[in-house]
């Protein structure tokens, strides 16, 4: 019994925290109307991306300002694969005069192909990014001033671009995968699709994180220079981890897309890498459990805000984050993560106080 009471006690709080999320998830379906529904599943898509960021600049400590980049490279996948059904020409590039589909567009016609690529596309931009990036010594601050520019010529590229990705207006439409045809799936359905997906994602990266691949990438963000001279070849474990970052930015724009019917060159910039930076920082970075509730609670709060503020949500949004940030570096959860090892510290520090013996102990106090 004793035994059961200490691994109880090292279980660390925020895995609580993740049985409550998927318990109140799971029967949100129950006790709310269905436009909610549809909210929460585009908010579940939200926490699988900032999972994403999370692996590389929690567990890593790669910042990224353009993570958005790989979230639109998969949205935009499957919006062309339901633009292009059937082998109709959408209206967008009839305007411009294209009467056939592009070479390049025929393999999205299947939407579970289109699935597959919007995974593997932003996967592979990612390593070869890594490669370029990380291959030539550069980090800190400069990886992050890349992935910004990047974000912006990404943007740049899709406005640009016109005639295939019809633009400022993005793609429309965009079904519940449908295949060959057949019916949509419907919201409610969608959603426990969406959040099935987001635990198989939650689980992957607890496992990945412990897994001896996660201990190295912890070392890198705490002491990158003594891991090479242990013999580990850094670069390598940070193009891995930002390949498989980039693989679930990717799904989670897969994802996304359906879940609002649409995807726009707002999703895909500056603005949208900065949100789900904000999104962890407020959560709490390093953890997993801080990004998807981060991502949960913020999005939440503006769109309840948004309802009742009409005219002041943002202002109200930025103090709080304002508030947040400055009084819980740590984000939310992270703040209470810290306070449990901290506690737990003290406990262990009482603990050997009473069991040395008093010639010691004042030698100890000494």
């Amino acid at each position: 019994m004793r035994k059961k009471k200490n691994i109880f006690s090292k279980l660390p709080l925020n895995r609580y925290f993740d049985i409550l999320m998927l318990i109140f998830l799971t029967a949100f379906p129950f006790f709310t109307k269905e436009f909610r529904v549809e909210m929460m599943g585009r908010y579940i898509c939200y926490a699988i991306f900032a999972i994403s960021l999370d692996l590389l600049w929690g567990y890593t400590g790669l910042l990224s300002l353009g993570h958005a980049v790989l979230f639109g490279m998969g949205g935009y996948m499957i919006g062309i694969s339901y633009q292009i059904q059937n082998g109709v020409v959408p209206a967008f590039m009839q305007r411009e005069g294209i009467t056939e589909i592009p070479w390049f567009y025929l393999p999205l016609q299947n939407p579970i192909v289109a699935s597959m690529l919007g995974i593997l596309i932003p996967a592979l931009f990612a390593a070869l990014i890594g490669y370029f990036v990380f291959t030539s010594k550069i980090k800190g601050v400069f990886f992050t001033i890349i992935t910004l520019a990047l974000a912006q010529i990404f943007k740049d590229f899709i406005i640009n671009v016109q005639k295939y990705t019809n633009g400022f207006n993005g793609l429309q439409s965009i079904k519940r995968f449908s295949v060959n045809g057949s019916t949509p799936l419907t919201k409610t359905t969608y959603y426990y699709v969406v959040l099935a997906i987001a635990v198989l994602v939650f689980i992957f990266c607890l496992w990945l994180t412990n897994s001896r691949v996660g201990k190295i990438c912890t070392s890198v963000r705490e002491n990158e220079a003594r891991l090479g001279f242990l013999g580990y070849n850094a670069g390598a474990f940070k193009i891995l981890i930002y390949t498989i970052s980039g693989a679930l930015a990717g799904l989670s724009g897969v994802l996304y897309a359906p879940a609002t019917s649409t995807i726009t060159t707002e999703d895909i910039g500056v603005t949208a890498s900065t949100m789900v930076v904000i999104w962890v920082a407020v959560g709490g970075r390093g953890n997993l459990t801080g990004a998807v509730f981060g991502a949960l609670l913020i999005n939440w709060a503006q769109s309840i805000l948004s309802e009742h503020f009409s005219s002041a949500w943002q202002l109200i949004i930025g103090a709080l984050l304002l508030v947040v940030i400055y009084f819980i570096p740590n984000g939310v959860i992270g703040q209470i993560v810290a306070l449990q090892r901290r506690i737990i510290t003290d406990r262990k520090k009482n603990k050997l106080m009473e069991e040395t013996p008093k010639s010691k102990k004042m030698a100890v106090v000494k």
